[in-house]
């Protein structure tokens, strides 16, 4: 997934996963209140999007969490 249209597209299909671990279980990213993206100084390449951190409030728990992407395909 090289450009932002295909990430797009797979967050849009329900495919995109961020892990809580207060709860100890994945929730759907669009499920979620997004409050910031930390970007990895450490990555150069093309896709940045997919090694970001990204901070949310999860639905299940209402805690502050923060993980990586993960894609179900």
């Amino acid at each position: 997934m090289g450009n932002p249209g295909e990430f797009l597209q797979t967050c849009a299909a329900g495919k995109v996963w961020l892990f809580c671990s207060q709860c100890d279980t994945a929730v759907n990213f669009n499920a979620v209140e997004h409050l910031d993206c930390i970007e990895n100084p450490h990555y150069w390449g093309p896709e940045p999007w997919w090694h970001d951190t990204r901070v949310f409030r999860c639905p299940l728990c209402l805690g502050e969490q923060q993980s990586v992407l993960h894609v179900n395909d």
